[in-house]
């Protein structure tokens, strides 16, 4: 019988690799990011063509400025979350230098 643990060892992979693991994550990650949001757009013009259709003009014209605040919201928080994400990834990259 063997008395005792077994040790492992746990080998770090080389900076190098990590670095680009990390590195294609995050492409990977914003792309599917792009990929969602060009999905959602898609949805919400297929609703407003859908609305203009059936409403007719002057609710059209309600629905319009409703539609300008939706994308100018949507726009500052996908600024935000850039911004984000990239304060982030520095702070990451700080803790994984020292």
């Amino acid at each position: 019988m063997i008395k005792g643990k077994l040790k492992t060892h746990v080998q770090k992979p080389p900076t190098g690799i990590h670095k680009e693991i990390i590195q294609w994550v995050k492409i990977n990650n914003e792309d599917h990011l792009h990929i969602i949001l060009h999905f959602s757009t898609n949805i919400i013009c297929l609703a407003i063509l859908s609305d203009s259709f059936f409403l007719g003009k002057e609710e059209l014209v309600i629905l319009n400025s409703w539609v300008q605040e939706f994308f100018y919201n949507l726009n500052c928080l996908f600024s935000q979350f850039q911004s984000t994400a990239a304060g982030f990834s520095i702070s990451n990259m700080r803790a994984a230098v020292a």
